[in-house]
Formats: structure tokens, C-alpha cells, sequence
């Protein structure tokens, strides 16, 4: 990450952070030596953790560590976007990969039209990745991870009442919903028990928002998947993907709420997701090995049906699933042959 100073006169520094620790404070042993009389000789150290995370630590100082107007506990973990304040200087930290405003024009270094035009193009790129982030800002607050799980649990009563043959199912969608609810709360407040332990932070209603978003990108590819099958039923690929993207999904989930539960990097939150996945896969597998499997002569095929027109289906004529048949039982009969 990089580390912006803001110094109490409004000017500001950048200075990389690496692997090694830095010590922050008015003493010039320092790394980073601040001009705040705020600020104590040795006041703090940037640093990682047990867990490789990246964290700023108090060191006894009489100001200590302000977030918000609010005191922080001795350690707190770093992400893209914290912000602490030591004294009155202000500690901001940066992804490496973060956008900056395009550079203005010289017009000595090339012709003003050509200059301008690259300035607009660049300009509309930075408009375009400030929009994005500012999306992904909203996502973290938590009006939108409350609007989240509503959608989740909207979706899901949806789907039930969608998915149900019978006269009136407004019940069991509405169960089906507060089932949602119960289940992803219980969970949610598992995770909050242990940011609470990890990062000192409950963050009850982030880990809800997660479990919401991962529950509603399934269901989303549980639908585009029941209509994959209704066109193409011998596809089958349909099993595969479905894999796949519950691989992903897991490890998004897992990933999700250890960016809150914990100081690891996103690089290694990933990498936990990946390997629950993939843990998760080989149970199943092992699963499905050792489970019997017990011969039927009835056919299985899907029956999954969708309010669909018939002229958009590739169907047959009746002629051509006569002759089909035909030559089904010529090779039944030439197999029943002694």
C-alpha cells in the first residue's frame, strides 16, 4: 500500500510501505518523522501481523491512535481507504493500483489538439474508475448491505413462489424468506463473534451483506441455469459449470468475510476461499465415490418446464420421432436375439 501524510499545514507526502516495520513519530530515529507537537518521539509502528496482514500499532502514546473522532484500540488493521490520525496529522493508506487524476497538458510537448484529445480520453477513463469506485463505496456502507439482503431474501420468497405447482404458496415463499433470514443471521453472527476476537470490530451487518450478495448470485445462476437446461438438455454441461461457479461462490464467500474478520491481505483472503473450495470439493467427491449406486431401468430425464413458446424449441415431427423409435427397436430386437 501507499501511505499519504497529511501534515497539520495541509501538506501532504506519499511514502511506499513494504514488508519491513515503520515507526512513525517527532523523534528523527524514526522512518517517518512528523513535525506535530501532538505527536510523541516514538508514537507508532506499521507493520504486519501474526497473520501477514498489515496493521498499525500504538506505542504507548499519551494521543494514541484517533479514527472518526474516536479513539482506536492499540492495533488496527489496514486496508485500502483507512484512515488514523496521530496527533494532528492525518494517515491515510492507498492500494498501489489506485486511479490519480490524468496529468494536465503541455502544450510545448505535442500539438494542443492531439493533447487535448488524449487529455479528454483519459479524463473520461478517471470519471469512469472514480464512478466505479464510489459504487463500491456505497456497496460497503450499510444501508446497501441491508438493501442487499433484502433483495436476497425477495428473490428467494420469488423463487419459491415461482417454483411451486400449487393454487396458493404465498406461505411457504414467505417462510421460505424468513428461513433466509434466520439462517444467514445465525451465520452472520458467527463471523461477527470472531471479528470481534480478530479485529476487535463486530461488523454484524457486513457479514450479512456478504452471505446476502453470495445467496443472491446464486440464485441468479440457479436460474440461468434451469433455462441453459430447458434449451439444451443434452448439453451436458450444465453439471460442470454449476461446479465451477459454486466454487467460486464459496470462495467469494469466504473471502468476503475475512476481509472483514481479519488483516490479510485481499491476495490471501482469496487464497483461504480457494482452498475451503477446494476442500469442500474433494469431501463431495470422496461423497459421491463411496455412495452405492443401484441400477433402475426407468429413465431419468429433466423436467424442468418454462412458459416458453413452442416454435422457440427445438422440437422434432412426429415422423421423425417415429423413425427414431424404429431404429430403437430394431437394435432392442437385435439385442434380444440368442
Amino acid at each position: 500500500m501507499i501511505l499519504e501524510v497529511v501534515h497539520p499545514g495541509g501538506a501532504r507526502t506519499w511514502h511506499p510501505l513494504g514488508e519491513r516495520p515503520l515507526t512513525v513519530g517527532r523523534g528523527f530515529s524514526n522512518d517517518l518523522m512528523l513535525d506535530d507537537p501532538y505527536v510523541e518521539a516514538r508514537h507508532a509502528r506499521i507493520g504486519l501481523d501474526e497473520n501477514g496482514g498489515p496493521v498499525i500499532e500504538d506505542l504507548g502514546s499519551v494521543n494514541g491512535l484517533v479514527g472518526k473522532d474516536t479513539r482506536l484500540p492499540g492495533r488496527v488493521p489496514l486496508h485500502p481507504g483507512t484512515e488514523v490520525r496521530v496527533g494532528r496529522t492525518l494517515l491515510r493508506f492507498h492500494d498501489v493500483e489506485e486511479a490519480v487524476p490524468p496529468a494536465l497538458v503541455d502544450a510545448t510537448a505535442s500539438s494542443a489538439t492531439t493533447a487535448a484529445k488524449e487529455s479528454q480520453k483519459r479524463l473520461a477513463r478517471w470519471r469512469r474508475a472514480r464512478a466505479v469506485r464510489r459504487v463500491v463505496r456505497f456497496g460497503r456502507t450499510t444501508p446497501a448491505r441491508l438493501l442487499t439482503a433484502a433483495a436476497a431474501a425477495s428473490a428467494i420468497a420469488l423463487y419459491s413462489w415461482l417454483g411451486s405447482a400449487q393454487r396458493s404458496s404465498g406461505s411457504e415463499a414467505l417462510f421460505a424468506a424468513l428461513g433466509f433470514a434466520m439462517i444467514v443471521s445465525v451465520w452472520a453472527g458467527i463471523w461477527a463473534v470472531a471479528s470481534r476476537v480478530t479485529v476487535h470490530r463486530f461488523h454484524f451487518v457486513g457479514h450479512v451483506g456478504v452471505a446476502a450478495l453470495v445467496t443472491l448470485a446464486g440464485l441468479l445462476w440457479s436460474v440461468a441455469i434451469e433455462w441453459a437446461v430447458f434449451f439444451f438438455p443434452d448439453a451436458g454441461l450444465s453439471d460442470v459449470l454449476s461446479i465451477g461457479i459454486g466454487l467460486v461462490l464459496l470462495a467469494a464467500l469466504v473471502a468476503g468475510h475475512l476481509s472483514l474478520a481479519s488483516g490479510l491481505s485481499r491476495q490471501r483472503q482469496w487464497r483461504a476461499g480457494f482452498a475451503v473450495a477446494g476442500t469442500a470439493l474433494l469431501i463431495g467427491g470422496l461423497a459421491t465415490l463411496v455412495e452405492e449406486e443401484s441400477f433402475s431401468d426407468v429413465p431419468t430425464f429433466s423436467g424442468i418446464v418454462k412458459p416458453v413458446a413452442g416454435e422457440w424449441l427445438p422440437t422434432e415431427t412426429v415422423d421423425e420421432f417415429g423413425g427414431v423409435m424404429a431404429k430403437l427397436k430394431e437394435q432392442v430386437d437385435e439385442m434380444a436375439k440368442p
